[in-house]
């Protein structure tokens, strides 16, 4: 197989392979005592660990509750102070209107009016897929806030991923309609085309079991506007602005549409604008790294956490 270049996939084919790629699942509850949890317009944070260690943030992608940080960061333990990002309308926190700014923008914005009132320093900000746009632009927002990002199967311009060729122009027409006939399926046939993308999701049946489990409780409308953002939108710019180090951990496994080499070629040039990445490559994973590869997911978070400011 080989990366789509005609930039002619039908809406159906993309709805069915972006699903695939961008849709989030969880794992189970975390160990101890109920967090403290807040909203912060848009956004839940839920707070664990202890308030002596390092500030992490960490943001799930589309349709993942926070939950699916749930083993980190019993990891991690009390070597972080954790807070745990849900947005509005994904597990059990509530939609929320969000106005002109999007379900994308209106989470950078909540959460950088988040950090400035908790006024914490240093974070290191960890988001997966759709989560991790939303942490390269809430460090480009907040860089005071900020001491390091940690991307976990993402890039700026998702849409070029299946197609290098693709325009912005192209990609954000492709997925208006993409979003609007998500939003408009009747809700089995939603399902349907999220149980077509389960293989990329996770090596397991277990992961892709929970993908399913939390793509069911998601709200469609809030899943349909945001995987139009997402694969309609080239956040690329965003990251000449991002001045903290930035690890990039993206996932190869046999029987990918490209080779190891090719990945390595697609991801240095997706995040060829910053000026401190390392790309990481984590082999015999599929999308969701922290469920397929724990151990080596774990260790490589915990080394950037462990790093004083600005190192990488």
């Amino acid at each position: 197989m080989k990366p789509c270049g005609s930039g002619k996939m039908s809406i159906g084919g993309w709805i069915a392979i972006a699903v695939a790629i961008v849709v989030g699942a969880t794992a189970g509850q975390a160990d101890g005592q109920g967090p403290d949890r807040v909203m912060s317009g848009s956004v839940q944070i839920e707070r664990f660990g202890s308030p002596a260690g390092r500030d992490v943030i960490l943001v799930p992608g589309l349709a993942t509750p926070g939950e699916v940080w749930d083993d980190t960061v019993a990891a991690l333990g009390d070597n972080v102070d954790a807070h745990v990002v849900t947005l509005a309308g994904f597990g059990d926190v509530p939609t929320a209107s969000r106005g002109e700014a999007g379900v994308v923008g209106s989470a950078v914005a909540d959460l950088a009016a988040w950090l400035a009132a908790e006024g914490l320093e240093d974070a290191v900000l960890v988001g997966h897929s759709m989560g991790a746009q939303i942490a390269l632009q809430l460090a480009e927002q907040a860089p005071d806030h900020v001491g390091a990002v940690v991307v976990v199967d993402s890039a700026p311009f998702f849409a070029r991923l299946f197609n290098p060729a693709i325009t912005a122009d192209q990609a954000s027409a492709y997925a208006t309609g993409m979003a609007a006939q998500m939003a408009a399926a009747p809700r089995e046939q939603f399902l349907a085309m999220s149980r077509q993308g389960l293989p990329v999701q996770s090596i397991t049946t277990e992961g892709q079991a929970r993908v399913m489990g939390w793509m069911e409780m998601a709200d469609q409308a809030v899943v349909s506007a945001a995987m139009g953002e997402v694969m309609g939108s080239d956040y690329s710019p965003v990251l000449p602005q991002v001045t903290v180090p930035v690890t990039v951990m993206f996932a190869w496994s046999e029987g990918s549409p490209m080779s190891a080499d090719q990945l390595d070629s697609v991801y240095a040039s997706q995040y060829a604008g910053l000026a401190d990445v390392e790309l990481v490559r984590v082999d015999a994973s599929r999308h969701f790294i922290m469920l397929d590869q724990p151990d080596l997911f774990r260790s490589a978070l915990g080394t950037v956490i462990a790093r004083p400011e600005g190192e990488n």
